[in-house]
């Protein structure tokens, strides 16, 4: 039986689920980059791109007989198995860690066969994969490292660079959105060979003149709540689908360093987000919902893309999604399934089955974390979620 929703006061158009503004170009010298000690930087036309580019590199390094193999977790964007096609490796799905985002340790060690040239680490939401634990099983198995840090800035390499390459992405949704583009990091020294397999890439060159300035203009403005709202309503467009496109090219990209470190700047004054969760959901655990373990340590850190929970059930999951959606709070389900069950992936994997991603995959809710969320839809959420769970109401979700 469905819960009944909390009253609230009358709520004008949308929340989006996820993506900021883009930011203003400021003519400014470039800032350093915090990996700038450590990886040589090539900026790539898309983060798929970057991707594609470091699996490239792989190959170069491991060679192996037959076809290369490149393992990634099996709950994921369909973009990474596109970047690895458009190199003519195969992507092998490795199951994840129960209740996590993150690969399974003893499963991850089993995938590694000798065609194996790389493990992708994906950073999930701002929170990055266990570097430390998949640069050891690397180093003892001969093959290639890349951190997957298009949903993580700063990524964690720039710490401590633990990884061979690293992927950054600056597409819409990502946590600097220039609305396309992305990097590709590989760790110093570069070689002369690197270089060389880089350089076949095309160079194509990002202009920011009026014609950049208006896009800007117009898809800062789409995001606001109405716009938002009103695209969503037309379904032809498809917004949040989660689908597989084959990639047709990797291309380098001659972008303006000052762009990059005016997103940079932006996304350093975004506000804390997830911070008003962690207080508003500070009674979550007696409902039967979870947050990510990494959360308890990363939460406060940096702002994060999106704030993740998992609910106790499927059922339950859904039940507060569209209950969230209704009242305009733009929460998502994010891909919604496993890389196997995505659209145009079936038979590419027909016979994988990943029961602990299929688990986390039906459970997943995240919520929006966003410089345009105010106070009132953390407290709305909040509030949705925990009456959801059967809970008294406590201080401080008072009325709304």
């Amino acid at each position: 039986m469905r819960k009944p929703e909390p009253k609230t006061r009358w709520r004008v158009g949308k929340i989006r689920p996820v993506g900021s503004q883009v930011p203003l170009l400021k003519r400014a010298a470039p800032a350093s980059y915090p990996w700038q000690a450590t990886y040589h930087t090539v900026f790539m036309a898309s983060g798929t791109e970057a991707l594609s580019g470091a699996v490239a590199l792989a190959m170069a390094r491991c060679h192996v007989e037959g076809t290369a193999e490149v393992l990634v977790p099996a709950y994921g964007c369909p973009d990474l198995v596109s970047a690895i096609l458009a190199q003519g490796a195969k992507p092998v799905l490795v199951d994840l860690a129960p209740g996590l985002p993150f690969m399974d340790e003893s499963r991850l060690r089993a995938a590694i066969t000798a065609r194996t040239v790389a493990v992708v680490g994906v950073g999930f939401l701002g929170l990055p994969e266990r570097l430390d634990l998949l640069a050891g099983l690397c180093r003892e198995s001969g093959i290639m490292l890349i951190e997957d840090s298009a949903q993580c800035f700063p990524p964690a390499s720039a710490q401590a660079p633990l990884a061979d390459c690293v992927v950054l992405s600056f597409g819409r949704g990502k946590p600097i959105n220039l609305m396309g583009g992305g990097a590709l990091l590989v760790r110093a020294p570069v070689s002369p060979t690197t270089h060389a397999q880089l350089d076949q890439f095309p160079l194509v060159r990002l202009e920011t003149g009026w014609r950049w300035r208006i896009k800007r203009r117009v898809f800062n403005l789409l995001m606001a709540r109405i716009p938002f709202y009103l695209l969503e309503k037309l379904p032809f467009l498809r917004i949040g689908a989660t689908r597989f496109k084959p990639l047709p090219e990797v291309r380098r990209l001659a972008i303006p360093e000052e762009l990059v470190s005016s997103g940079m700047g932006e996304f350093s004054r975004r506000p804390m987000i997830q911070a008003l969760y962690d207080d508003y959901l500070n009674a979550l655990q007696a409902t039967g919902w979870e947050r990510l373990p990494a959360m308890e340590f990363e939460a406060r850190k940096v702002p994060r893309l999106r704030y993740p929970l998992l609910a106790p059930d499927q059922a339950t999951r859904d039940g507060v999604l569209a209950a969230l959606n209704r009242l305009g709070i733009g929460a998502s389900g994010f891909y919604g399934v496993t890389l196997p069950e995505i659209e145009g992936l079936e038979s590419l994997f027909a016979d994988v089955r990943c029961p602990c991603a299929e688990d986390f995959a039906s459970r997943l809710l995240t919520l929006p974390c966003h410089e345009n969320v105010r106070e009132d839809d953390v407290r709305l959420a909040a509030r949705i979620i925990l009456d959801w769970g059967g809970r008294p109401q406590e201080a401080p979700f008072g009325s709304i």
